[in-house]
């Protein structure tokens, strides 16, 4: 146990050091932002980002889990890398060619959406870059430092040239090109480090691998789209019916939680195998494990909830440069989003996935994200921005009561039939 927590710890914290410099990047920039383009451009931007990031978790399906471990378990054989990577991409660009088509639907079909039609193409380069950046790769070689030094680089260049090019309203479009062109150099270089310095080979995609990708990523590919779903439904939800400016606004209100709720998935990553080898080697001290990193984190994120709660405003006030009464009745609504989203991963991905109850998981949150959409339609038009924010509350609370309860019931029939070994 004691040689899984090392791996953990090591992975987390350069997991957790990457997402940190993805989150800790738009805190510095939204004030900037807001200045120089204003709310309702601002808006704009994040109303087209939270389109393309339903595109991204197409493209990137349940990859960051499943090549993740394909690759740590074949990390001596480079060919055998070798062939992971390539069916991996085959799968992304068929996908990817499937969201062009989706893209083009939305533009034809959607007023609100053709309205911001130059926005969310500028955006889809910036799909394609981001996607098919071989995070897993460097994850199951080990070679986290490769990982870090470039997100560093190209998340300090970007942010340069931010403050560089924007400066009115007009140069809103210039966010997201300069975005996919850095990406698309950062996607580049990666590829060569693997080719040239780590000595991977290309190979030709193999159809078994491809459909086994398919299928370990599948339960982990659909829970995350429908948690992606309601998590950047409101934003939607907000540009359709209200306008760029409620967008705006509930962005800065929920922009810390998700920041500190993202800052979860590192460890999220860094514990799957672990807990996923834990219980299938001892059904009830893998549990106990589980237990034990479960009670530590939600003490960190209770007392993080609360500092959130108490300083609010003062917070929100420093995010948007001015104040905000709406934007901080959405954060401290969201303040304890964190610690919520914290149980449902651990009882979903490290419990019911490897007790072979994935399809109870997905459709416990698709239940869950209906439950969201209906919520704002109800909600929404009364309360609006707080209104969003209630609804992706409720639905949280629900999704994490439906799944723990599914959990208990899941590890009693294991206890019960003897189930201790779990399939790989």
């Amino acid at each position: 146990m004691q040689h899984d927590t090392k791996v953990f710890l090591s992975n987390f914290f350069h997991l957790s050091f990457l997402r940190g410099i993805s989150r800790v990047m738009p805190l510095i920039s939204t004030p900037f932002l807001i200045r120089a383009i204003g709310l309702e451009q601002f808006g704009t931007l994040e109303f087209s980002k939270a389109i393309s990031f339903y595109f991204t978790a197409l493209v990137s399906y349940g990859f960051r889990y499943s090549a993740t471990k394909h690759i740590t378990l074949h990390h001596q054989d480079k060919g055998v890398v070798g062939q992971v990577i390539s069916s991996v991409y085959a799968i992304q660009f068929m996908i990817i060619a499937l969201c062009l088509i989706m893209m083009w639907m939305l533009i034809a079909w959607v007023p609100q959406i053709s309205n911001e039609a130059i926005y969310l193409t500028s955006f889809f380069p910036v799909v394609i870059a981001s996607s098919l950046f071989p995070t897993f790769v460097f994850q199951g070689l080990g070679k986290m430092r490769w990982l870090t030094l470039l997100n560093l680089i190209f998340k300090i260049l970007f942010l340069g040239s931010i403050l560089l090019f924007i400066h009115q309203p007009a140069d809103a479009i210039l966010f997201p090109l300069l975005l996919a062109a850095l990406d698309a150099i950062r996607l580049v270089v990666a590829l060569l480090i693997l080719y040239v310095y780590e000595g991977i080979p290309f190979k030709y995609p193999v159809w078994s691998m491809m459909v086994q990708q398919v299928q370990e990523g599948l339960h982990i590919f659909l829970s995350q789209l429908v948690v992606m779903f309601y998590s950047r439904f409101s934003t939607i939800f907000l540009g359709l019916f209200v306008g760029p400016t409620a967008v705006t606004i509930y962005t800065l209100g929920d922009k810390i939680s998700r920041t500190t709720e993202g800052m979860l998935e590192p460890a999220m990553q860094a514990l799957y195998p672990i807990s996923h080898r834990q219980l299938a080697t001892n059904l009830e001290k893998g549990l106990e494990y589980l237990r034990h990193f479960t009670k530590i984190s939600l003490v960190i994120l209770m007392g993080v909830g609360i500092v959130y709660w108490v300083f609010a405003g003062q917070i929100v006030a420093l995010l948007a440069g001015t104040k905000l009464p709406e934007a901080v009745q959405v954060f401290k609504i969201h303040a304890f989003l964190p610690a919520i989203a914290l149980l449902s991963n651990i009882v979903g991905l490290h419990i019911l996935i490897p007790l072979k109850a994935g399809t109870k998981y997905t459709l416990s949150i698709l239940v869950a994200s209906l439950l969201a959409a209906g919520l704002h339609f109800i909600l929404v038009p009364r309360f609006q921005t707080q209104g969003a924010a209630s609804a992706v509350l409720l639905s949280e609370l629900f999704a994490v009561s439906l799944l723990s309860f599914i959990a208990y019931r899941e590890v009693k029939r294991a206890r019960a039939t003897g189930e201790l070994e779990i399939k790989n």
